[in-house]
């Protein structure tokens, strides 16, 4: 059957991410869908005279890409409607920041914020007294850039009713004043206990302030994510907004097991959902397991004690339970996406998938360990034996002063020498998809490909500071970990992840070609256009 066109993008430097089809310079769309791909003379026999053409003038043309670990919905509500402080480095800083919030927003019951450094704020600086004195006898509640770690004055702890006699939460606790009495300083999953009595967003605030990032993740060639903790009212707003026409990226969402739950009564919630939301652009797929924290709170597992203190933090859910929760959400044909800081922490959660695997055989299941700062030797080639996909954030891999001094004095210069093992991992057979923890640091993809090759940061050249320069990847590898390597992550390369006749027309035009521009020059790349099932969702002014 033959169609005529509705787009056409010729002249483009198209690298299509099919390895059957590497290379063209056309391709031609009817509805949301590619139905043709070659040479300008090819597709041009699809042209009517209603199709839309699109010239490329050469430049680079890529499939949309995919963040696939990230927690869009929340953190688009807390940027949205929270006091930032992404940027303060200092104590005065800090609370001059909240104080300013606090004054401009004496409407709010409880005041709240992201976005501290623990690796520069920690529980000795950050007491509730510091917070009182800035917030006016509200509650204040502050999450940490990473949201490991938490900030609450003495009003929140009145109200959630924490005092010396109070039990730590599972997978959390309080720093305790030398009475029992709550610090102010507050731990893993101790946060979340002190934010069941805060004001919950409305779905119009979640609306608003999703529509807004949509728009801002299309603008920077974002047209798939996968949201890293979604509940079942998170994925209620992503259909709702899907439904209002007003939701313009695919949604994948993982949603999270808690290890004090039990096992029956997760599944169930959880078959649920994964039948509930299962279209091309909102779908549950996945079972989300933290099993340890992060270096800078002190919270992540590690097979050999610290060099500082000669400890180390205990998993969340232990090998046992692992093995067991692992085994079962394998057998109901759910993906796996597990949380993992520290060596011991993935090589409990490899334990736990070959488990799984001994237990119910093996199959295409791309199970996927997130994070990844450490590795023990011995478990570089189980990755690719047992079929694990890695879903690294190689932004994290800079140098940085403060997170630094941090991991050093913790690990010891050779551990040190070891973080964010990417082009290991790849080069020993692992999967690699490449994405944000958006909001623990930008989604930017361009700054998070530009430090996947060069382990700098911003700004930098080659003579700057390099993190483990031993690790770095290649371009090829960091676009198929935004593109097809993403779309497989997630479970969708089906439909999306290349540029191939059948599958969506969700693919970008760039100002600058990724593949034969000097690395340093990646973080300035610029979006021209975005179609997402070949409909615009975003074009550059200067277009």
């Amino acid at each position: 059957m033959s169609y005529i066109a509705d787009k056409i993008i010729i002249n483009g430097n198209i690298h299509t991410m099919d390895d059957i089809n590497v290379k063209a310079e056309a391709l031609a769309i009817y509805g949301d869908k590619i139905i043709a791909v070659g040479s300008n003379a090819d597709i041009q026999m699809f042209a009517g005279d209603n199709t839309q053409i699109i010239d490329a003038q050469g430049q680079l043309v890529l499939p949309g890409l995919q963040d696939t670990h990230l927690h869009f919905q929340a953190t688009s509500a807390d940027f949205f409607h929270y006091v930032s402080l992404h940027e303060m480095k200092t104590m005065d800083d800090l609370l001059n920041e909240i104080e300013r919030f606090s004054a401009e927003h004496p409407h709010k019951k409880w005041i709240k914020g992201i976005g501290f450094n623990p690796a520069i704020f920690n529980e000795n600086t950050l007491t509730k007294e510091r917070l009182d004195a800035v917030t006016g006898g509200r509650p204040a509640l502050i999450f940490s850039f990473d949201y490991h770690s938490g900030w609450a004055n003495s009003e929140a702890f009145r109200v959630a009713g924490v005092t010396a006699v109070t039990p730590e939460p599972a997978s959390g606790s309080y720093a305790r004043c030398p009475d029992g009495s709550p610090k102010g300083y507050i731990y893993e999953d101790a946060i979340w206990a002190m934010n069941r009595f805060t004001p919950s967003f409305s779905r119009d605030d979640y609306f608003e302030a999703m529509q807004h990032y949509c728009k801002e993740f299309n603008r920077h060639g974002i047209t798939g994510i996968l949201d890293a903790v979604a509940p079942r009212k998170t994925m209620a707003n992503y259909q709702t907004l899907n439904q209002q026409g007003q939701l313009t990226l695919r949604v994948a969402a993982t949603s999270k097991i808690f290890a004090h739950l039990p096992l029956e009564e997760q599944m169930q919630e959880l078959l649920s959902m994964r039948e509930t939301y299962a279209d091309d652009m909102v779908k549950l797929h996945s079972a989300k397991f933290f099993l340890d924290g992060v270096l800078e709170s002190g919270t992540a597992t590690l097979l050999e004690p610290r060099c500082d203190t000669g400890s180390t933090a205990a998993l969340m859910f232990d090998q046992p339970q692992i093995n067991e929760f692992f085994a079962a959400f394998d057998k109901e044909k759910f993906q796996l996406h597990v949380h993992t800081i520290g060596d011991g922490a993935v090589n409990a959660a490899l334990n736990g998938i070959e488990y799984a695997r001994q237990m119910n055989g093996s199959w295409d299941s791309r199970h996927q360990l997130a994070h990844i700062q450490l590795v023990t030797e011995d478990d570089f080639p189980r990755f690719k034996q047992l079929g694990v996909y890695g879903n690294v954030q190689p932004l994290w891999a800079q140098p940085d002063p403060d997170n630094d001094r941090v991991a050093l004095e913790m690990l010891g210069e050779e551990r040190y020498r070891q973080i964010f093992p990417i082009a290991e991992l790849v080069r020993q057979g692992m999967v690699c998809a490449l994405s944000s923890d958006w909001g623990v640091s930008t989604f930017d993809p361009f700054a998070i490909m530009q430090t996947a090759l060069t382990r700098q940061g911003s700004g930098a050249n080659e003579n700057s500071p390099a993190h483990n320069p031993q690790y770095r990847i290649d371009i090829d590898t960091a676009i198929k970990g935004y593109t097809i390597n993403a779309a497989r992550a997630a479970w969708r390369e089906k439909t999306t992840g290349s540029l191939t006749v059948g599958k969506f027309a969700d693919l970008i035009i760039l100002n600058q070609d990724l593949y034969s521009i000097s690395p340093y020059e990646i973080e300035n790349t610029k979006v021209l256009l975005t179609l997402l099932g070949g409909k615009e969702v975003y074009r550059d002014a200067s277009c």
